[in-house]
C-alpha cells in the first residue's frame, strides 16, 4: 500500500480489524477507502480483497472488487501494478502513489548497478549515468547521500530540493549544514570535471 493512504481513516481503521479479527469490517474498509477517494488501486489489490470476500461467502461484495478490475480496464485503458493506485485527471492525465516498499527495491537494485558500496570508503562525488538521468552518489565519512540528475540544454539538473536523507549504509536526516556542504562538493566536483550543473532549488 502507498505511503500516501496509510493516514486515511479507512486504512488505520483496517488495520485495527485486522488487528481484532474482524475480517469482513477490514475488507469493508479498503472497499470505502478505494470509494472515497476514487483512485484507481491495483488488479492485485481487488483481487485479494474478492479473495477474501469469497473465503467469508460475500458473493456481493466478491462481485464488486470484480468489477473494479474492468472499470480500471474501462477508465484508464491500463493496468495499475501491484503497489500502485492511479489518480485520472483526464483522459491524458494522470498521477501515481507507489508503495515505499517498491521503491527501496528498485534503489536496493540502482545501487547494486552502480556498484555504491564500492564507493563508501572513496570521498567525493560520483556520477552513475542511466542514459538522459543518473544519480550523483556523494560520499562523505563512510556515509552516502544520493541526488538524481537529468541532462538538460544546459547541463546537468540536479535534483537538490527532494535530498533529505543520507541513504546509505542506514538511512539518516541530513542536517542543514551536512545538506549545505553536499551542495559546495557538488559545485567543486563539476567545476572540476568541466560538468555544467543547475540546481532545482
Amino acid at each position: 500500500m502507498p505511503e500516501f493512504y496509510k493516514t486515511q481513516r479507512q486504512f488505520i481503521n483496517c488495520v485495527e480489524f485486522l488487528e481484532n479479527k474482524e475480517w469482513e469490517l477490514a475488507v469493508d474498509s479498503l472497499i470505502e477507502l478505494a470509494d472515497e477517494t476514487e483512485h484507481y488501486f491495483s488488479e492485485e489489490f481487488w483481487l485479494g480483497l474478492a479473495d477474501s470476500a469469497d473465503k467469508m461467502d460475500l458473493t456481493e461484495k466478491v462481485n464488486y472488487c470484480r468489477k473494479q478490475i474492468k472499470r480500471n480496464e474501462e477508465d484508464i485503458k491500463s493496468k495499475t501494478p501491484f503497489g500502485w493506485t492511479t489518480i485520472k485527471f483526464d483522459d491524458t492525465h494522470f498521477q501515481h502513489h507507489i508503495s515505499e516498499k517498491l521503491k527501496e527495491e528498485w534503489a536496493t537494485e540502482r545501487r547494486e548497478k552502480d556498484k555504491v558500496q564500492a564507493l563508501i570508503t572513496k570521498e567525493g562525488v560520483h556520477l552513475k549515468s542511466h542514459g538522459r538521468s543518473g544519480f550523483l552518489y556523494i560520499t562523505d565519512n563512510g556515509k552516502i547521500a544520493e541526488v538524481e540528475f537529468e541532462l538538460g540544454m544546459n547541463g546537468l539538473i540536479i535534483y537538490f530540493n527532494s535530498l533529505t536523507n543520507w541513504s546509505l549504509p542506514t538511512k539518516q536526516t541530513l542536517t542543514a549544514d551536512e545538506k549545505q556542504k553536499i551542495k559546495i562538493d557538488i559545485n567543486n566536483w563539476a567545476t572540476k570535471t568541466k560538468n555544467a550543473i543547475e540546481f532545482d532549488d
